[in-house]
């Protein structure tokens, strides 16, 4: 691109930040614009609902660059500002300052939103989410020893603000809708197991649950159920899930199916337009409709990708998708997609508290979840991307290392 371009960037998070400098280091010389609506310049947003919440990791900790970077690399940032609407037609951009921006090329990187609750008492103090470091900060201050929590809402980040409560000597108490926690991302011999294990320290699970109501004056201080169960509440963590961030796309008639439509570089359906991050949906292979994959990993390959096409660069090869989670003492890993109809085997005793699940079908391994079994992880990453089936009897030996299980060519002719 010629060195008078200008390439807008909305969306201060992880995917932004990371196109911006692959930018810069793919040798792009022109005009650099990273559009956030938060005040902060980018941060990691894993740790917020552990280390940092813990009081384990000190803000300036979290920020995902040192603010020479940005000026060194001369990226402008420009915070506490919004995008309102894109004019395609205009190539440009309308910010809530009243400023508008041209462009030569845009990146929406704008992330997603969390999903709000509408019941009754969901507006009231003491009633919150965690998407954001300000709402990290107003939950930090909120987690005193002997206060009674209920999060509704059994996912990740449910499940590790469960963990961090607890810890933090809370009266903590989930609440999930389905059968178990993690239900829709976990094989359910995990899930169980991390129920458990939340149970057994001391967090208090009930599933098939479903919140009526949220009671108190100004601030909050009980859930109701559909049951008629009163559960008291000094703090409620609202955790339903995220939505794609993608109004500005609709607004700009962009295609959008649950997020911004793009390919595998991140364009989208006008040439000047690309997307990355949380914000966009894209075809898996083996899977009949588009994914949103919520990852660092993921938004870090797709940002790099969409900087490579937005320079008419070479997107460089696959990355299997990884996924981590950390609740107590407990790591989890994910890498790979389970596909429909893949079989499961368990690798590993779970009452050891390590041990791995692997998923395979009639043609190839496809996925793995590990339970503080990082050795296993690493192998099957590698395992994955060779788009081939392991002989069962080795995968299933916990005795026999999944580096081993790689490094032999003969595949069992049993089927999972």
């Amino acid at each position: 691109m010629k060195t008078g371009s200008t390439i807008v960037i909305v969306g201060a998070g992880l995917a932004g930040a990371e196109a911006a400098f692959a930018l810069r280091d793919g040798g792009y010389e022109g005009r650099l614009v990273v559009v956030g609506r938060e005040a902060w310049p980018p941060y990691e947003r894993p740790p917020l609902s552990k280390a940092f919440l813990q009081g384990e990791l000190p803000r300036d900790r979290l920020w995902l660059r040192p603010a020479k970077s940005y000026t060194e690399e001369n990226i402008e940032l420009q915070l506490g500002t919004e995008v309102t609407a894109i004019d395609r037609a205009q190539r440009c951009v309308h910010l809530n300052t009243g400023a508008v921006l041209g462009y030569d090329k845009l990146l929406l990187a704008t992330g997603g939103e969390a999903r709000r609750l509408t019941i009754p008492g969901a507006e009231l103090e003491g009633v919150c989410e965690l998407k954001s470091l300000d709402d990290a900060d107003r939950l930090r201050a909120e987690l005193v020893e002997g206060r009674s929590v209920v999060i509704i809402g059994g996912g990740y980040v449910g499940m590790e603000f469960a963990a961090t409560a607890c810890q933090a000597g809370c009266q903590v108490t989930v609440l999930e809708s389905q059968g178990r926690v993690l239900s829709r991302s976990l094989s359910a011999v995990i899930a169980r197991f991390l129920q458990n294990e939340h149970e057994r320290r001391g967090v208090r699970v009930l599933t098939h649950s479903s919140v009526t109501r949220i009671e108190g004056d100004e601030h909050v201080n009980a859930v109701v159920l559909s049951d008629g169960t009163w559960l008291p509440a000094d703090v409620v963590l609202v955790s339903i899930g995220n939505e794609a961030s993608d109004a500005l796309a609709r607004g700009g008639s962009l295609p959008v199916n649950r997020g911004i439509v793009v390919d595998r570089e991140g364009r989208t359906t006008d040439p000047h337009v690309f997307a990355a991050g949380d914000c966009t949906v894209s075809r898996c292979e083996g899977f009949d409709a588009p994914l949103r994959l919520e990852s660092v990993q993921h938004a870090t390959l797709q940002a790099r990708r969409a900087a490579a096409a937005m320079l008419g660069q070479p997107a460089g090869r696959d990355e299997v998708p990884w996924f981590w989670s950390d609740q107590f003492d407990i790591k989890l890993q994910m890498a790979g997609l389970p596909l429909p109809g893949d079989a499961e085997l368990v690798r590993g005793d779970p009452q050891s508290g390590r041990f791995s699940v692997i998923y395979q079908n009639a043609d190839r391994l496809t996925a793995i979840q590990c339970v503080n079994a990082s050795a296993d992880f690493a192998a099957a990453k590698k395992m994955i991307t060779e788009r081939r089936r392991f002989a069962l009897a080795l995968l299933s030996d916990p005795l026999v290392s999944l580096r081993d299980v790689r490094s032999i060519r003969a595949v069992s002719e049993s089927v999972l």
